[in-house]
């Protein structure tokens, strides 16, 4: 298996990358794309299935409707697990020979788990619909039930374009730009006791929003607030700059390592919230009670702040405004005392912070894009010598770039990578790194 989900088979020396299959397959597969290297290829018929491999519970996934939500719904949980495991391992072995890594910790929720989902919608022979985009494109796949957020996401999106469509709103249309609702989403509490409903649209208007809100609220107690996000741009950003209020609340209450946090539509919070909790429960075990963290690319605080009671002193530094002003609240809505906010982006302060010989911190946790880090951090890590670091990553890739950057210099070695089940039923691993000075 390789990394984005395919499997490997060879042709003429040649690797050749098929999604939608397992080791040991035996299959016909036609070949779609070639380079001098690589090619990839579509599995027509498959001879013999290899380990783990079951029916997909959903009708839109696989070779014939390539949705886009998942990769490896065609191999039971075990299994997934387990290619998740080799991948980072296999990954990571020529940047440290003699490390360990252990087995992928798995998600409490296999199926329905993420928080946060948005979906776009489009229109078919004159009617709205919502779907994930199929592989690689900007085709909607419509679903009856996805398998990845909770039920109740697609009960409501599917109720709300019925309103909306009879009220005159248009879909989108990305290549005219044209039409108004772009993307429906959602942002769920891990019981789905309250949803807060996001409408993103071309432009300020929305013809009988009273009438919405109205009906869907009373159809659909479980939603606590609805927001009328306004992006006017082109191109692939779902969320715009502007925003309207229509109802109740746009941020929930979750519970997180005994703290309450409030988190907006907009915020950034872990789509899977029982990873979550294991990924602040060993930060606890290793991170020493004596430490100052740096809590980079905070977003609103639930790493750092979770570890507050833990340590001597926490410093979060996040740019976005609105998860800083989640995070402010978070701060006093929990009477933290040794935590502070720093409003910045980390690139631009980090430097400042450590060359003005100011406060230094014994630890630096950090969750960046899936980007990585940008290389004036790694530089200022590099002179302030920081001497532990714990980096949570999305992207087993650009993880394996920027620990390579800070091992090159003979500082660093890693101590641990463990890897989660941030996502089941996609290739996506999420890693904690902890590198230390030697």
């Amino acid at each position: 298996m390789a990394l984005e989900g395919h499997g490997i088979g060879f042709n003429e020396n040649k690797a050749v990358f098929v999604p939608y299959t397992a080791v040991g397959d035996e299959l016909e597969a036609k070949l779609t794309r070639e380079r001098k290297d690589m090619a990839f290829a579509r599995a027509e018929q498959f001879f013999q299935r290899g380990e783990g491999v079951m029916d997909a519970p959903c009708k839109v996934f696989g070779i014939e409707t390539p949705c886009g939500g998942c990769d490896w719904l065609h191999l039971d949980y075990a299994t997934q697990l387990k290619y998740k495991s080799c991948l980072i391992r296999e990954l990571f072995k020529s940047l440290a020979p003699e490390l360990s890594i252990p087995e992928t910790i798995p998600s409490a929720d296999i199926t329905h788990y993420r928080n946060k989902a948005f979906m776009p919608v489009g229109e078919v022979d004159g009617k709205m619909i919502h779907g994930i985009y199929a592989r690689w494109t900007h085709h909607i796949v419509q679903h009856e039930l996805c398998q990845l957020h909770p039920p109740l996401f697609d009960a409501i999106a599917g109720r709300a374009l019925e309103i909306m469509s009879r009220a005159g709103v248009q879909a989108y249309d990305e290549v005219s730009h044209s039409g108004n609702l772009r993307h429906i989403g959602f942002r769920g509490s891990r019981d789905q006791s309250r949803v807060v409903l996001v409408l993103v649209t071309r432009s300020g208007k929305l013809p009988f929003s009273k009438v919405l809100v109205r009906q869907i609220t009373e159809e659909f107690p479980q939603i606590s607030g609805i927001v009328q996000n306004i992006n006017r741009e082109r191109g692939n950003v779902i969320l715009g700059t502007e925003e309207k209020l229509l109802w109740g609340e746009p941020w929930l209450v979750e519970q997180l390592a005994g703290l309450s946090f409030r988190v907006s539509y907009n915020s950034f919070w872990q789509v899977n919230s029982s990873i979550l909790e294991k990924i602040v429960a060993i930060l606890k075990e290793r991170v020493d009670p004596q430490a100052t963290v740096f809590d980079l690319y905070s977003g609103l605080g639930a790493l750092g702040l979770s570890l507050a009671s833990h340590v001597k002193r926490v410093l979060c530094i996040e740019d976005n405004p609105k998860a800083v002003v989640d995070g402010e609240h978070n701060l006093l809505e929990n009477g933290i005392t040794n935590a502070d906010y720093l409003r910045a982006k980390v690139e631009d302060v980090l430097p400042k912070l450590f060359e003005s010989g100011g406060e230094k911190p014994d630890t630096v946790i950090m969750d960046p894009p899936r980007s990585g880090l940008r290389q004036p951090v790694l530089d200022a890590l590099l002179a302030a010598r920081i001497p532990r670091i714990f980096y949570l990553s999305c992207s087993p890739i650009t993880l394996r770039r920027d620990l390579k950057f800070l091992l090159d210099s003979g500082l660093y070695e890693i101590k641990q990578i463990q890897p989660f089940d941030m996502f089941p039923h996609t290739w996506h691993v999420e890693n904690l790194a902890e590198i230390a000075l030697k």
